[in-house]
């Protein structure tokens, strides 16, 4: 074969290449092997040794890489984070009312609450009783009554440090009623001996206050038997 057939095969071979490579956007691999039977690779067809550029020169596109975007996972919400449930709450399906069963702390508190309050508002009944006929009576009357509403202090003060640990709304409700009272009883400490013409009105206010405390009570002491009711007990109702 003279070098002139030999350049146009060539130069037919290497047209047919650039054909091929301009008619794609892939990039190509050119692969040959040379007499001692080594593989050889290249991306550049003019590093192919000529001898190997006719039949025995290979070539392979190169898969396009595809560049994948990276979902960003969604933000969770402040309403959806996992929240550790207060002690005695229980964590049911959405729409599920969530149970708050009493713990034994709980009890115990509102025990100590209700035998509180049913000896407290029977307390002053028979100071209320006693007649106000004369000056001295009523001086007398007024020193008993406020006696013994500040020997309740004391009690009030220990049942308070009680109530006050738990976290059940109406406990903290009854924690802030004995606070209350135990302000106003302490102003008692600064009322000492009364003149005549004053002690029916103070004993006739600190009586009013008493009862509409006894009052209260008694609707707490309803509150919390409701409170202390197994889930049977409400059914029955």
């Amino acid at each position: 074969m003279s070098r002139v057939i030999q350049k146009l095969i060539l130069l037919v071979v290497t047209v047919h290449f650039l054909i091929l490579f301009c008619a794609g956007s892939e990039a190509a691999i050119y692969k040959w092997r040379d007499e001692n039977g080594k593989i050889h690779f290249t991306d550049n067809p003019s590093r192919v040794p000529e001898e190997f550029r006719e039949e025995k020169m290979r070539l392979r596109a190169l898969p396009r890489i595809k560049a994948t975007k990276v979902k960003p996972e969604p933000e969770t919400k402040e309403e959806e984070k996992q929240i550790p449930p207060l002690p005695g709450e229980t964590k049911g399906e959405p729409g599920e009312k969530k149970s708050n069963p009493l713990t034994g702390t709980d009890k115990s508190a509102l025990e100590s609450v209700v035998a509180f309050f049913e000896e407290d508002m029977p307390r002053y009944d028979a100071i209320y009783q006693r007649p106000l006929s004369a000056g001295n009576a009523m001086k007398t009357k007024w020193r008993i009554l406020r006696s013994a509403v500040l020997e309740t202090i004391p009690q009030k003060e220990g049942l308070l440090e009680q109530v006050s640990t738990s976290m059940l709304p109406l406990l903290k409700e009854i924690a802030s009623f004995l606070k209350k009272m135990i302000q106003e009883d302490e102003k008692l400490k600064e009322v000492k001996a009364l003149l005549s013409d004053n002690t029916r009105p103070q004993i006739n206010n600190l009586s009013n206050r008493l009862k509409s405390q006894a009052s209260s009570e008694n609707e707490y002491l309803k509150k919390i038997e409701e409170a202390l009711q197994t889930p049977e007990e409400k059914q029955k109702k």
